[in-house]
């Protein structure tokens, strides 16, 4: 088709301009890339830390209680339902830990370590011991990693918890943990039975944590827990509402940015095109004077910016395919505790980045060249020539 041809020779005729307006779109295709990989990389981790580091379902007493009676049932009653793979039962209570002339203000949690690691994997989190230690009822307890900084404590090493009303207790320090977040300075797990006994409760919690083979299903099955027991049911959806609302906008903001970047690499192909529009303006006389339609006109300079796109997105999606890769190797330290555990620069490389990025860069780039292509189909033949 002669359109084609025509737009191909208008393209090798200005090479400088368009090598730079490649290179434009090349870039701008790579940056996104590389954002978009980094931001994939970033999202995942938040969600598997906000996912995988609490229950997906926490059930709570009811209206005016302070303590869940009979749980026993009450597990065999969630445990039947379908989605649901594990329960754990937890005594929870504020204690105050104190060693030598150290003291910490803290959350005890009182676990069945088995239970507790199929519903939350804190097997994975620990950096000395084993959770497993919390199977005997004796004392025994695991602290947070900053937690155990504050009171300069290590394992094997004891220490005493405090809470009115009752006498001070030792707890042996058979294991640490780190999850990067807030929890490692503020909760401490011991067996269920010890704290049960400590707090002089009896046999009842105060919560129970429910996994779930379906995660994105936990706002129904929460639902219909609360609706049936009449206990207080809340997914891990509602309970970090505030976090997914910050992920959605932050999303709507990044996009905007990728429209900035590719419009500032489209006024590079529309300039190279209003340019040889310029240059043209006799040869577009004489093709629409030898019958050339404006339609056909128009079409030779859409084609030039597709041309000029599609080789910009393709060198683009190599250099950003490979930029990614050398950033995914490079582990950049970051501080654990700075965010959501994070301890090094996270980049997931999904196809859907790379056809995300082709699509607005072709899009805009479109855009670009219609302007000039309606400015050229838009002459008149004969001033087209004498203008010459």
């Amino acid at each position: 088709m002669f359109e084609l041809d025509v737009a191909t020779r208008h393209i090798r005729s200005r090479r400088r301009q368009t090598v730079f307006s490649i290179i434009a779109v090349s870039l701008a295709v790579a940056i996104i890339i590389i954002m978009m990989s980094m931001m994939s990389g970033m999202l995942s981790l938040m969600m598997e830390s906000t996912i995988e580091n609490q229950p997906h379902i926490t059930v709570f007493p009811k209206e005016n209680e302070d303590y869940i009676h009979l749980y026993h049932g009450l597990e065999k009653n969630i445990l039947d339902r379908e989605d649901v793979e594990a329960i754990s039962s937890y005594f929870q209570g504020e204690a105050a830990l104190q060693y030598k002339h150290s003291a910490e203000g803290v959350l005890l949690y009182g676990i069945n370590p088995d239970d507790e690691n199929r519903v939350v994997n804190r097997e994975k989190d620990m950096l000395a011991g084993e959770f497993a230690s919390l199977a005997n009822p004796g004392s025994r307890i695991i602290l947070g990693f900053k937690l155990a900084n504050n009171l300069d404590v290590g394992i094997g090493d004891t220490v005493t918890a405090q809470i009115p009303g009752a006498e001070p207790t030792d707890f042996t320090i058979t294991g640490i943990f780190q999850t990067g977040t807030p929890v490692d300075e503020t909760i401490a797990f011991t067996n269920l039975e010890r704290l049960q006994d400590f707090y002089g409760s009896g046999d009842v919690v105060t919560g129970l944590g429910v996994r779930l083979s379906d995660v994105y299903a936990a706002d129904t099955i929460a639902s219909r827990i609360d609706m049936e027991t009449g206990y207080d049911a809340v997914s891990w959806i509602e309970q970090n509402s505030d976090i997914l609302s910050l992920l959605k906008s932050s999303e709507g903001l990044v996009y905007l940015i990728y429209i900035i970047i590719f419009t500032i690499s489209g006024f590079g192909i529309a300039n190279i095109l209003i340019m040889i529009v310029m240059e043209k303006v006799g040869e577009i006389g004489m093709l629409m004077a030898m019958g050339a339609s404006r339609r056909s006109i128009m079409l030779i300079f859409l084609l030039e910016a597709g041309i000029l796109g599609l080789t910009g997105v393709m060198i683009g999606w190599i250099l950003g395919y490979v930029a990614a890769l050398a950033i995914a190797a490079i582990t950049i330290p970051i501080p654990p505790e700075m965010y959501f555990g994070m301890d090094h620069l996270p980049v997931e490389i999904e196809l859907k980045n790379f056809i995300t990025a082709g699509i607005f860069a072709m899009v805009i780039n479109t855009l670009a060249g219609v302007f000039p292509a309606r400015r050229a189909s838009r002459m008149d033949p004969v001033e087209a020539i004498y203008s010459v």
